[in-house]
């Protein structure tokens, strides 16, 4: 999220994972997010959504509140390297 409450991170075994900043504590994980490894990752302007991007080419965006997948995209056939929010 844009207010600093969370540190949201793609990691290559697939997962999201948020973490508190200060603590470092584990807020929440997304399993099985991209199996061959998550590539790239941003949160909306508005905190509600985090788009993520992986090494099998697929942009998912995931409810920030649920963690539950909204909608999956595969337009690309390489890994995704970077996400812009605007």
């Amino acid at each position: 999220p844009r207010d600093g409450s969370l540190i949201v991170s793609g990691w290559d075994d697939g997962k999201i994972r948020a973490f508190k900043p200060v603590t470092g504590a584990l807020e929440f994980v997304i399993n099985d997010a991209h199996p061959e490894g998550v590539t790239a990752i941003a949160v909306t302007n508005d905190s509600e959504s985090i788009i993520s991007g992986g090494q099998g080419g697929a942009v998912r965006f995931w409810s920030m509140e649920s963690r539950k997948m909204i909608v999956s995209l595969k337009e690309h056939k390489s890994p995704v390297s970077s996400i812009v929010v605007r």
